[in-house]
């Protein structure tokens, strides 16, 4: 089992998640795995798009996995299979890429928003081409980076993110050169030439030039002071995850930062470029969310949840040197506690009880790094367990029409 650990735990997690599936489907939700049911929400619009072209309000999603669907003519059930084999690959990669550990590669396929790589979305193809980005950052490639970049921005719009995120990324490396100038000068070249390739696209089936950015006003996407309580769609559950979302963005903006505060000067950070990308990310994509929808969060666990940057910032984490004391993890969760209040977790006690319940969970997080190496591991199983039930949770939520993301 100890040889290659990378492809045999995510193929065995993977056929075991589909068993389950299908108990569920034979005993519980008899309906769930028709064809219909794998094309709610965005899915349905990837699924227009693919047969029809672009029209109207449908200029907001990018082209790059309608059109692969459309060129390879797969079924429904075809390109689900085809995404959960693209995420695989590309997950098993990342996975050597970091000399990820048997017991954390099951940690993050458990993930609860990693079921949107089981469904006709665009997170698998975004994730095979952030990993390419990520592959390039690591190994000092550019040219990886400027085709994961290429291939990100025909997928969805994360450029407004990943330009400062690189730019960001860049300023703070470690191994600064010469080049940095030009390397920015061409992110931004091939990210534009990305999003003209989308626009020409997009104008072929419309006759209108960069429509996309007024179709995102459409869906409330504009630059507005958030309202509190913060909220999400589809009830208290969703507004939990995309919640817990924004924390672990949050935090990640505020690690950059300490990291510089401690540091000095930017010119003395050590943290690995694709670490500083990735912590950078999760913090845009974060704050880009909570301000351009007005504090309406929706989707925003799909963005920090289902992305390889996730795997990058949390493996990061579990590799470092520390522990928290008692006190530490006390002083976390009080802080933790009170950020949920800018949620409207003070209206009822059961509200009250239920972040009470999200913010031990996250604490077991932070015992993943106890000195105690027994309580570290069985912290990690307990998430593992608990993410899987919420994983099958939000799948069938999905099949049967519910709002996740």
């Amino acid at each position: 089992m100890k040889k290659n650990v990378e492809i045999k735990v995510p193929l065995i997690y993977a056929v075991c998640f589909g068993v389950l599936i299908y108990l569920l489907n034979l005993f519980f939700y008899p309906s769930i795995l028709n064809q219909e049911s794998f094309l709610h929400w965005d899915a349905e619009h990837y699924y227009w798009i693919k047969n029809n072209g672009y029209e109207g309000f449908r200029v907001a999603f990018f082209p790059l996995f309608p059109m692969l669907w459309k060129v390879t003519s797969l079924s429904v059930y075809g390109v689900v299979l085809f995404n959960a084999l693209l995420f695989l690959f590309s997950f098993y990669f990342l996975a050597r890429l970091f000399s990820l550990p048997p017991l954390h590669i099951l940690l993050y396929l458990s993930i609860p928003s990693f079921f949107f790589f089981y469904l006709p979305y665009s997170e698998s193809v975004f994730f095979a081409s952030a990993t390419i980005l990520l592959a390039g950052l690591k190994s000092k490639k550019s040219s990886l980076v400027f085709l994961g970049l290429f291939f990100s921005t025909l997928s969805r719009p994360a450029f407004t993110v990943f330009i400062p995120a690189l730019i960001i990324a860049e300023l703070l490396s470690k191994e600064k050169d010469k080049k940095i100038v030009w390397r920015i000068l061409l992110y931004i070249l091939i990210s534009t030439a990305g999003l003209l390739l989308v626009a020409i696209v997009q104008q072929h089936y419309t006759g209108q030039w960069f429509r996309f950015f007024e179709a995102q006003k459409g869906w409330g996407n504009y630059l507005q002071v958030p309202k509190f309580p913060l909220t999400s769609w589809a009830g208290d559950l969703i507004v939990r995850l995309d919640g817990a979302s924004l924390l672990i963005g949050l935090t990640a903006g505020i690690t950059v930062l300490l990291y510089i505060f401690k540091a000095g000067s930017m010119k003395e950070i050590k943290l690995p470029t694709e670490v500083i990308f990735s912590l950078c990310y999760l913090a845009g994509i974060s704050m880009t969310v909570l301000l351009f929808r007005g504090g309406n969060l929706f989707s925003l666990n799909r963005f920090v949840f289902a992305v390889p940057f996730i795997i990058v910032a949390a493996d990061f984490y579990l590799k470092q040197d520390f522990t928290f004391t008692n006190k530490q993890v006390l002083v976390v969760f009080f802080v933790v506690f009170i950020f949920w209040l800018s949620f409207g977790s003070y209206v009822h006690i059961q509200a009250l009880l239920k972040y009470l319940l999200l913010s031990l969970y996250l604490i077991l997080l932070i015992s993943c790094k106890s000195g105690n190496k027994i309580f570290s591991k069985t912290s990690i199983i307990l998430l593992i367990l608990i993410n899987m039930i919420f994983q099958l949770a939000f799948y069938t939520r999905f099949l049967n029409g519910g709002w996740v993301g």
